[in-house]
């Protein structure tokens, strides 16, 4: 009974530990991941999902990304599944060595898999694909190893792995292996029948079109929407089948308790140590400032944005501290002292697609320039991995209603009310359907429609600081864009 104390408390401070890193490292983060597959209660959505290589480790990595929009769920719900990989490949190590000695490095998988969150292009699909994989291999290895009840459950679970989780499947197949070998010996040969069906089924899946390429059907480029140079994801896939033959290796060997106790914590250490080591080399403040800021403004926190602008901040930055200082009424007087004398500065791009896109329409429609912040809100959902960014959405919604659109903004609105925290919303939202009263009346909907040209053109010629003109023309109230533009129009004389 005291060891299974034992193990329960060195479990919950692992937990803790890891916990505290990630809620460090990544609470903003998780908020932009959250936007990346917008989970829709429709059952033809699961349905398409299901049909998808790969489409139940997306479904459920949307399913519970959605709850990373509450604070510490993100950090929760990661540490969760973290901490059951550890455990599943730790029950697969002990069995192959016959102790608990691989119990620390068990979680080295987990630290590299921890690593692959630092570049914006990786699913999270890859994290849930990872867990089905390991569930699986423990399935497999707690199977009888006498009969043939174990091949027939490796050989039909290829197939199912595959097409459900991806090509993390390929994994499992070199594992089983390992397994078959540990086990039964020369028998164990018989196994070399595994990778035979996985390249079977790939090359169906290639063939068919339901996978894009064999570099995604072997690889974890599955788990991009964009070439990646972090090679994070190949190394917790390649660690898993290493672990396993140091497994089998250390179970030859007959190990004193201290030495087991002592590689327990060793192992631990590693793979503590390499997650830290390797984010100090690849983690972007720069970008991670950039994910802080768009949820402050996202949220209306303009405080927190300026109190900690950073004057040695990169430029792309600037935009959101030049919209929150207008938040506040404080652009013009303080503009020199954070951003340098250049008129591209009221609005940098960043070198991320999705969050410059987020960026433009967050300070566009601000400003009550409609049109550029509705093409920006339309260009960022669909760069969004799953085509529903939730916040470009509800841009589209509101700007949508304002230029009296209201079936495409009714189109937008059926997504939303498909989902679980942004159905409120969006149901709020269809009163202003054939309503342009209602729209007028209302303090947002209201202040971007006072905003539009009184000339009604939709081809400018006249640049930026024309349209501001005409935008002022039509609303003069509106204060953040008054200040853009008194200091667009010194910024001007300044370069002349």
């Amino acid at each position: 009974m005291k060891a299974v104390y034992r193990n329960i408390l060195f479990m919950a401070t692992v937990a803790l530990l890891m916990a505290a890193g990630i809620h460090f490292t990544q609470e903003f983060r998780f908020y932009n991941i959250e936007s990346n597959e917008l989970f829709l209660y429709d059952w033809s959505y699961v349905w398409d999902m299901i049909c998808q290589t790969g489409g139940v480790a997306t479904l459920l990595g949307s399913f519970l990304t959605q709850f990373f929009r509450i604070p510490f769920a993100g950090t929760v719900i990661v540490t969760a599944i973290y901490m059951l990989i550890a455990c599943m490949m730790g029950r697969v190590l002990s069995r192959l060595s016959g102790s608990n000695v691989m119990k620390g490095i068990s979680f080295l998988p987990v630290a590299f898999l921890f690593l692959c969150m630092e570049n914006d292009y990786y699913r999270f699909q890859g994290h849930v694909a990872f867990a089905l994989m390991l569930a699986a291999v423990l399935a497999y290895a707690s199977i009888k190893k006498e009969g043939l009840w174990r091949y027939l459950f490796g050989a039909v679970m290829i197939p199912v792995l595959f097409h459900a989780a991806g090509s993390v499947a390929v994994v499992f197949v070199a594992s089983i292996m390992i397994l078959e070998l540990h086990d039964k010996g020369i028998k164990g040969l018989l196994s070399v029948v595994y990778p035979l069906i996985f390249c079977l089924v790939a090359a169906l899946y290639v063939r068919a079109s339901m996978v894009e390429s064999w570099e995604h059907a072997l690889t974890p480029f599955m788990y991009y929407d964009w070439p990646s140079t972090y090679f994070f994801p190949v190394y917790a896939w390649s660690v898993v089948p290493l672990l396993l033959i140091v497994a089998w290796i250390a179970g030859c060997i007959k190990l004193k308790p201290s030495v087991v106790g002592s590689s327990v914590l060793l192992g631990l250490a590693l793979s503590f140590f390499l997650a830290g080591n390797f984010y100090s080399k690849v983690h972007s403040r720069s970008y991670y400032r950039m994910i802080q800021e768009q949820y402050w403004a996202e949220n209306g926190e303009w405080d927190r944005i300026i109190e900690t602008a950073d004057r040695r901040q990169p430029t792309f930055l600037i935009s959101y501290l030049n919209l929150a200082l207008a938040q506040k009424g404080q652009l013009v007087q303080n503009f020199r002292y954070y951003n340098p004398q250049d008129l591209s500065s009221l609005m940098y791009p960043t070198p991320n697609l999705k969050t410059g896109l987020s960026l433009q329409s967050n300070v566009y429609l601000a400003w009550g320039y409609l049109g550029s912040g509705r093409k920006a809100a339309f260009d960022g959902n669909v760069v969004t991995p799953g085509s529903r960014h939730p916040r470009q959405l509800q841009a589209l919604i509101q700007a949508n209603l304002v230029l009296e659109s209201y079936g495409v903004a009714e189109k937008y609105i059926r997504i939303l009310e498909k989902t679980l925290f942004y159905r409120k919303w969006a149901l709020s939202m269809r009163r202003f359907i054939d309503n342009p009263e209602a729209v007028r009346s209302d303090e947002t909907l209201g202040r971007m429609y006072s905003s539009l040209p009184l000339t009604d053109e939709y081809a400018r010629y006249d640049g930026m600081s024309g349209d501001m003109r005409d935008m002022m023309e039509a609303n003069p109230s509106n204060h953040i864009l008054a200040q853009f533009h008194e200091l667009y129009k010194i910024l001007e004389e300044v370069q002349r």
